[in-house]
């Protein structure tokens, strides 16, 4: 028989001790490994940064800003005007001058003609603004001759091939004052002079010749970051207008309009989803009417895309637009969208089921502040239409 002869206390202490060997190594070990881990993560930090560097935009996007910069008329004394004279006149150019008036007033004008021989020249006038820059008055002068403006029949089962010309001539003065009443609330009003001339294009001195004194006032909670090019924030305006003849003749009416636009930015604003609503209301007098060329309307680069300039007209008129848009590059804009709209002698006679559709794909080049150039494709009830702009959709 065996009998151990260890003496148990020193088995004891030497486990202990053996187990304090094994867990400072294992500690060591580990701060080891621990310092190794900092030390890799630490050298791939400093080579990332050392590889960091701002973004360099592509040789189209550097074009596209600079073809932006060039048409921004705050740039320079001369600009070149590119862009449109009165809708359904077409692709237009021209030249205009820039100025500054005082501290913060500026003056701007240009002239310029379209492919389809419409002309314009206007000029504004912004006084310096005061009230703590709260108040902005501006002064307005312009002139237009578009020698064929496309005429259907009004209501919103007119038929595309029963379309003629009419020549359309305005000239206008005016003064309008804004003030900002809020962050984003802005209030104003305008008085203006208007004459006109409007008839058929192929009839000689058969034209209506009304005067009107316009006054009209507006209220807007706009907080998009940039009328020109925005991808988040909304716009809600309400305008009133009151167009009284001065000279003979039965055309005196009031118009009312109001829009909502908002912009959700998704996926860290690399992508959007946009939406409108337009509704535009007039309302006369007995025995008063509403001239053709100032009623309400929908078609062109605007609303219901793809079907041409002024197709749909009538005394009331509502239009919606959604549009999922993407970022293709850092001045390129990709787009889906969905228009529909429909006008009616009436408010009350406004039929959903009776709305005009149209939806496309389109794209859009852009600065950080304004829209370049827009292309879209529209798809509508008459066939498919290549549209251009020079600005956003809305």
């Amino acid at each position: 028989m065996f009998r151990n002869t260890q003496n148990p206390s020193s088995e004891k202490s030497w486990l202990a001790t053996a187990a304090l060997v094994f867990g400072m190594v294992a500690i060591a070990a580990t701060a080891l490994a621990q310092e190794t881990r900092e030390e890799e993560r630490a050298a791939l930090q400093a080579k990332k940064a050392a590889e960091l560097h701002p973004y360099e935009p592509t040789k189209l996007e550097r074009r596209v800003e600079r073809i932006g910069n060039l048409l921004d008329p705050n740039k320079g004394l001369i600009y070149p005007f590119i862009g449109s004279v009165y809708s359904g006149g077409g692709f237009a150019l021209g030249v205009g001058h820039t100025s500054r008036f005082g501290d913060t007033g500026q003056f701007d004008a240009h002239v310029a003609r379209s492919v389809r021989s419409f002309q314009t020249a206007e000029g504004t006038l912004k006084l310096p603004t005061f009230a703590d820059n709260r108040i902005r008055v501006a002064l307005n002068a312009s002139w237009l001759d578009a020698p064929n403006v496309a005429f259907y029949a009004n209501g919103n089962a007119s038929l595309k091939g029963d379309r003629t010309n009419l020549f359309y001539k305005r000239s206008a003065v005016g003064v309008s004052a804004k003030l900002q009443a809020a962050r984003f609330l802005t209030v104003g009003a305008g008085l203006d002079a208007i004459k006109m001339e409007t008839g058929p294009a192929d009839v000689a001195f058969a034209a209506a010749k009304p005067f009107y004194r316009k006054s009209s006032a507006f209220a807007e909670f706009d907080w998009r970051q940039s009328p020109g090019y925005t991808s988040r924030g909304g716009l809600y305006r309400v305008e009133f207008s009151d167009y009284r003849q001065n000279n003979a003749g039965a055309h005196s009416f009031n118009r009312f309009d109001a829009e909502v636009q908002q912009f959700l930015p998704i996926l860290r604003e690399n992508s959007v989803i946009a939406f409108r609503a337009l509704a535009s209301t007039t309302s006369v007098a007995e025995g008063e009417s509403v001239p053709y060329v100032l009623l309400p309307d929908l078609g062109g680069s605007h609303t219901l895309r793809g079907y041409p300039s002024w197709r749909f007209r009538d005394r009331n008129r509502v239009a919606l637009t959604g549009e999922y848009r993407w970022k293709a590059g850092h001045f390129l804009d990709m787009a889906l969208f969905v228009d529909a709209g429909q006008v009616a002698p009436r408010f009350s006679s406004l039929d959903f089921g009776d709305f005009k559709k149209t939806y496309g794909l389109g794209m859009t080049f852009h600065t950080p502040v304004s829209t370049v150039t827009r292309i879209e494709i529209a798809r509508t009830g008459e066939g498919t239409a290549l549209v251009f702009s020079f600005s956003p959709s809305f």
